[in-house]
Formats: C-alpha cells, structure tokens, sequence
C-alpha cells in the first residue's frame, strides 16, 4: 500500500522511474576507448557511474532509455546477468605486479571466454588473485583461485551479502592447466546440480567436494 502511494506521488509530479546497467567488460577490464565511450553513454541518457561487485554501474538513466543505452554499448561491454556466471575479477598477476607468484590473464581469459554468461541456479562470481594479497577480494566469490609460490589454492563456496563467509579451500598447488579443469568442472556440477537460488557454497555443503577422487 505504501509503495502504491509513493508510486502515485511520484507520478503526480510528474517523475519518472530511474534505472540503472551493470557493465562487464573482460573479467573486468576496461579499454580506455571502452571507457570514454560509456562516459559519452551516461552523459547523453543523464546517469552517473557507481562501482559495484560484479562491474561498473550506469545509474539514475531514465527507464525507457535502457534498452537503447544498451544497444550502443561499445564492442566488449557487456551487460551483467543475474543467475549465471556473472562476474569474473583477476588481478594483473605475475609479470605485471611485483607481489604476483602466478600469472593470471591466461586463466581468467580461458574462463571468461568459455563461461561467462552461462546460467546456472543462482549468481556465480569468480575471483583470481596472483597472490595472497587477494586484491580481488577472490576468497568471498563461488570460486577462488589463489597464487602462491607452489601453484594455486582453489576455494569453493565464499560470498558476501548479509551472512558473509570464506571459501572453503578444497585444492592447492594447481598449475595453470589444472586451474581450467578445475573450473570446468565446478561450473558444469554447479548448472547441473544446483537447485533455484542454492549458491555454489550452499550445493557444497548438500553433496560435497566434486574434486575430491578426480586427478586433474
């Protein structure tokens, strides 16, 4: 009742419902052309931009500007979905940082391009850090991989919301190669196995480690 009386004011002033689009970009990386070109976007539909988990956000653009805001998104930006793999962040890695133990583009390039989109029961987030300085923040997504100077830890089953958690660590010392079929596999169980609204952490739990007799 309330929210139909603030609808029916917002419409006697003559208002507008506002909206806003989530932008992903290569395990979210922005070209700087790719950059310049969603700024002109928010200047010409009225928005401004705001940082969230899984991307960059357009906000406060009009309503029926979002479909047509989103059919001029530059080549590589892509909007977020929100049951599926939806969010995939690495750090620089070995090579460009000078903390990095393990090289991570090759990794988050081969899962970005393989998976990202994909439906699955609930939202999934991956995070892959060079090191355990976890600038991603990969310990609180569905999948986590971690360099260190012997490979890396893979965990399962992190997120954040209103009952935060790490992930539970199932792997360590993977070469890049095992990193991919690892993922795989996890995705592939996930959209096989998940029920409506289970988050990985959550299947986990219900039947156990998918890796646990597989020799990667």
């Amino acid at each position: 009742m309330i929210f139909g009386m603030m609808m029916n004011v917002h419409a006697y002033l003559g208002g507008t419902m506002k909206t806003s689009v989530i932008l992903h970009g290569l395990h979210n990386e922005f070209s700087l052309d790719q950059m310049k070109a969603c700024i002109s976007l928010a200047e010409k539909y009225g928005g401004s931009f705001r940082h969230v988990v899984t991307g960059i956000q357009i906000t406060g653009i009009e309503k029926d500007d979002k479909e047509q805001l989103i059919s001029e998104l530059p080549e590589g930006v892509t909007t977020v979905i929100h049951r599926g793999v939806n969010s995939l962040i690495a750090c620089v890695g070995k090579g460009k940082c000078k903390n990095g133990q393990m090289e991570t583009q090759d990794l988050a390039d081969y899962i970005e391009r393989k998976h990202y989109g994909r439906k699955t029961s609930h939202k999934c987030k991956i995070g892959i850090s060079g090191c355990g300085r976890n600038c991603p923040d990969a310990m609180v997504k569905d999948i986590a991989f971690i360099g260190t100077s012997q490979g890396f830890m893979l965990a399962v089953g992190g997120n954040t919301g209103m009952r935060p958690e790490a992930g539970q660590i199932l792997l360590r010392k993977l070469t890049i190669e095992q990193a991919k079929k690892a993922a795989d596999i996890l995705i592939d169980w996930y959209a096989e196995h998940g029920e409506p609204k289970e988050r990985m952490g959550k299947l986990l739990e219900r039947l156990g480690n998918p890796l646990e007799k597989i020799n990667l």
